[in-house]
This record gives structure tokens, C-alpha cells and sequence, in this order.
């Protein structure tokens, strides 16, 4: 499983140390890219883990793409990220409050899978209970999204 994570603030770092503290997730990969990358030292050194500030970097070199970007950038990553994405390679998996799988879909490739992931407060301490919602394509890989959601917690798909 090759991992990034666009947007690795207060969600997006969770999620990064949920997915290092979990021996059930065997990935091969994990990007870490956010435009200062340099308060993410801490993960400097770490075996397969790189980090960037350049988004199509974390796609070409990943199959799961996690965007824990805050709402108003949404919009200017999923341009920019737009022509990296395969639909038979990448599923999308969205963190970002008030986004519905639909607007993010529509600027998408079609037939891309995409997956609404609604982590609360408690993912912090792994704590979480994650809901977890998903397009018709992106129903064939929601056992991926609950592999990673309950290292930080628990799931559940709605």
C-alpha cells in the first residue's frame, strides 16, 4: 500500500502517526506533503516515509491519497492534483469537513474512487470513531480506508 497524505496539519498528522504506530498497516510508502514541510521533522529518517511540498509528487508515487486540506484549498489542490490522478490505480480518500464525495468527485477523473472519511477530536489519542462513506467505486476499496481509520480508532461505514 502506497500512502500520501496532502495536508499534514493537526488531521493530516494523526492520521500520519496513527498509520507509523499501526503494525496491521503494511505499507510501502507513506508522502507527507504540505507547502512548509518544515514542521515535519519529526518524521524525517523514518523508513518509507518521504516528505514534500510538491502534491503531484505524493500522487504519481501513491494508490491511496488522503487530502486533510483545510475546505478553502480544496478547490486549488484538486486542480492541481487532478491530472496525476488514474482512476484504475487511485482511491481518494477526503478528511475535509463540509466537502460531500460529490463535489469532490465532479473535479475528479471519472470513475475515480472516492471515499468520505469523518474522523472526531478523539483521533488525536486514536480514539476516533471514524464514519466512513463512499462512492459506488470507492465501495471496492473501503476495507483500505477502515484499515487505516481503525488504527486510529474505530469505523463505521454509512
Amino acid at each position: 500500500m502506497k500512502i500520501a497524505i496532502i495536508g499534514v496539519g493537526n488531521l493530516g498528522y494523526s492520521i500520519a502517526l496513527g498509520i507509523l504506530s499501526e503494525d496491521t498497516i503494511k505499507f510501502d510508502s507513506l508522502y507527507l506533503s504540505k507547502r512548509n514541510t518544515s514542521t515535519l521533522s519529526s518524521f524525517e529518517n523514518i523508513p518509507n516515509v518521504t516528505i514534500t511540498s510538491d502534491n503531484n509528487e505524493a500522487v504519481k508515487n501513491s494508490d491511496i491519497i488522503i487530502l486533510a486540506v483545510q475546505p478553502n484549498h480544496l478547490e486549488g489542490v484538486l486542480k492541481t492534483i487532478k491530472s496525476e490522478i488514474d482512476p484504475k490505480k487511485h482511491t481518494v480518500i477526503s478528511v475535509i469537513t463540509g466537502r460531500p464525495i460529490l463535489q469532490i468527485e465532479k473535479k475528479l477523473p471519472k470513475g475515480t474512487a472516492v471515499i468520505r472519511s469523518m474522523p472526531n477530536t478523539a483521533i488525536s489519542v486514536s480514539q476516533s470513531m471514524t464514519c466512513l462513506s463512499a462512492n459506488k467505486n470507492g465501495m471496492k476499496n473501503i476495507e483500505s480506508a477502515k484499515m487505516i481509520f481503525n488504527a486510529l480508532g474505530k469505523t463505521m461505514c454509512i
